[in-house]
């Protein structure tokens, strides 16, 4: 369903599911991996890594990120 604005009657904000909730906070967190890969604070942004679930994830953001070290440094 695609509803103009003025047919709205008020705005939806995301995260009021858990999912919608993992989501942000998900986003967050890249966000914050981006700007420390940018600033080349790689202690901060290895340690932040940790805590993402899922190795596939991680392998992905350090590419996304561009960042290439060996796969057990961030497990």
């Amino acid at each position: 369903m695609n509803i103009s604005r003025k047919e709205r009657n008020s705005w939806y904000v995301p995260g009021k599911t858990h999912v919608e909730k993992q989501h942000l906070s998900e986003h967050e967190t890249l966000q914050k991996l981006q700007r420390h890969a940018l600033n080349n604070e790689l202690d901060q942004f290895y340690e932040l890594l940790k805590t993402i679930d899922g190795e596939d994830k991680k392998r992905d953001i350090l590419i996304m990120c561009g960042i290439h070290r060996d796969k057990d440094a961030v497990s």
